[in-house]
């Protein structure tokens, strides 16, 4: 028998919308499979979904799918030694040899093997040309009032947009506020979890909530380390927040500081070797890197035992699609150079002295916050990305468009949290100020869709207080279909009643 061919691209789309009769499944071993969500679809690297969840047998699996044409695949492709695929729960391919051995992860355990072909709905041709229908469809996403939106004046959508940026804001300080209660807390060594239930007089049931006053919040520590991981979860790009704010909550400024925040070589084997990004040595290739790593991992081994955190692994991290200058590892050295100027004695004091001087213009403002972002890598950076990869002609360094969004999305926020707690007007309204005149920051994928389908040249982003609004409109109104909700869709609602009403008239 000829063996049936789908591209893996289309095979993903067979197995997002499950183009396969889903009732009678078993693995190759003779298990029952039920799918319970198949996942989101992955484009960056590592496992092609992720978040499924998938009941083998008797046991629900929560983790990741991976696709392939043949069961071979795995091997070849060389998941076995990719940490990445460590959460594989169910590995489904096209076909398979029944009398292959299973596949394994990095971690040496076994995957369950789903083969899709006989249990797909239609003839394999009817399935291709469905999955490429699939794929078409998902490339011409669009918000839903794409083609209805043309009549909404520019100031309504502008407006919109403006009240979206500053609710977005919001909900960046609120979200920090929650992190430095719990930062006040683990200082205290209060453990925040749910009050009990109570019987008996009301007079001896504690508050819900526990009330924090200025004083709480006085320790200048509290703000550097929340700015700390502000700073750390924005090096993160799109594709590696999680991880560095993990790494940020785990390898405490503190400890770094503890160890020397003038001594790269310390800070930097700390937080590489708590990422797990100190590679091994057999992989490096360069002598000079060699030597360099040797002494990161002997500083690691060293000061290993006095760190009671979190280690992270190398598949946590994302370099699939990235420009070497966005790495994590790039990203990682960047912040151990940038510490001893941003945290030095008076580092946060200094932060909020720009803010304090009514003598500096937003432009002036923006600019002195823009230099804290400066540094000056050592030798071994200037030349490298990565520690396992040969040199290059250039190395690691943060750009204009990077340090813009460091200054918006991280060190404002932590500036006006800190304005609202101790009630200092003048540094909310120069924060302010600041804010509403911030220069366009590096457009994505979002402001360019809403460019195309929303604005349609009536309207330019000017300011990214507008590409922030513009986001949120798309992730909390287009994304959930929430257009009763949206200026936008309330304007065309009213106006199709209008025109009915008219033509019913």
């Amino acid at each position: 028998m000829n063996t049936p061919h789908i591209p893996e691209r289309f095979l993903r789309q067979v197995w997002q919308h499950q183009r396969f009769g889903a009732g009678n499944l078993h693995t190759s071993d003779g298990r029952k499979v039920e799918i319970l969500l198949p996942g989101t679809p992955n484009s960056d690297g590592g496992p092609d979904f992720t978040g499924a969840r998938i009941r083998i047998g008797n046991i629900t699996f929560y983790g990741d799918v991976e696709l392939h044409q043949n069961a071979q695949e795995w091997e070849s492709h060389l998941h076995q030694s990719d940490q990445h695929y460590n959460k594989v729960i169910l590995h489904v391919v096209l076909t398979a040899d029944p009398l292959a051995p299973p596949s394994r992860t990095a971690s040496k355990r076994f995957l369950p093997l789903l083969v899709l072909h006989p249990y797909l709905d239609d003839t394999l041709r009817a399935t291709w040309m469905r999955a490429i229908s699939d794929e078409r469809s998902e490339q011409q996403k669009t918000i839903a009032c794409h083609t209805l939106n043309n009549g909404i004046p520019a100031d309504v959508i502008g407006s919109w947009i403006r009240r979206l940026a500053h609710e977005r804001i919001e909900m960046k300080i609120r979200r920090y506020e929650e992190r430095l209660k719990e930062l006040v807390d683990e200082q205290k060594l209060i453990i925040r979890e749910p009050y009990p239930r109570y019987y008996g007089s009301p007079d001896e049931i504690p508050p819900p909530t526990k009330e924090y006053g200025r004083r709480d919040f006085a320790d200048k520590m509290l703000w550097e380390q929340l700015l700390y991981e502000a700073i750390m979860e924005g090096l993160g790009y799109s594709k590696n927040t999680e991880p560095f704010l993990l790494l940020g909550q785990s390898m405490r400024l503190n400890m770094l500081r503890q160890n020397g925040l003038s001594s790269t070589d310390t800070v930097m084997a700390l937080l590489f070797g708590a990422a797990g990004l100190l590679p091994s040595e057999r992989t490096v290739a360069n002598k000079h890197a060699r030597v360099y790593l040797r002494t990161l991992q002997r500083q690691w081994k060293e000061l290993r035992q006095l760190y009671k955190g979190r280690v992270l692994q190398a598949g946590d991290w994302l370099f699939f699609r990235l420009r070497p200058s966005n790495f994590p590892t790039a990203r990682l050295a960047s912040m151990c150079f940038l510490l001893p100027a941003l945290f030095a004695e008076e580092g946060f004091r200094n932060v909020v002295g720009l803010f304090k001087n009514d003598a500096l213009s937003s432009k002036q403002r923006l600019e002195s916050c823009r230099q804290l972002f400066r540094f000056e890598p050592d030798e071994f950076w200037r030349h490298h990305y990565r520690l396992d990869k040969p040199p290059a002609a250039t190395g690691v360094s943060l750009g204009l468009e990077r340090v813009n969004d460091l200054v918006a999305n991280g060190l404002l926020p932590v500036v006006l949290l800190y304005a609202r707690l101790f009630k200092d007007q003048a540094v909310r309204e120069n924060a302010h100020n600041m804010l509403e005149s911030f220069p366009l920051l590096q457009g994505n994928s979002i402001t360019r869709l809403l460019d195309r389908q929303l604005l349609k040249e009536k309207l330019m982003f000017r300011s990214a207080l507008e590409q922030l609004g513009a986001i949120h409109l798309f992730k909390f109104f287009c994304v959930p279909d929430r257009c009763s909700e949206c200026e936008i869709g309330t304007r065309l609602r009213l106006g199709a009643r209008e025109q009915s009403r008219r033509d019913f008239a």
